[in-house]
């Protein structure tokens, strides 16, 4: 039983680790998007563009928590 603790420790650490990389990769990927979307709105005349970097904004950004 004591060698069981080891193992489930280091099984629990390497999902942890596997999570915390998806989730800062999915922030990296959604910042890259913006970017890009934020690039194409400065060099285009068109609403439809300005729209979407601010929907995209809107649902991706991070929002300070409510008081």
């Amino acid at each position: 039983m004591p060698a069981l603790i080891p193992l489930l420790a280091t099984a629990l650490g390497k999902s942890l680790l596997s999570l915390l990389m998806a989730l800062l990769t999915e922030k990296f990927l959604k910042k890259g998007i913006i970017a890009v979307l934020e690039e194409i709105a400065d060099k285009t005349q068109s609403d439809l563009d300005n729209k979407l970097l601010a929907a995209a904004k809107e649902a991706w950004e991070d929002k300070p928590d409510a008081p």
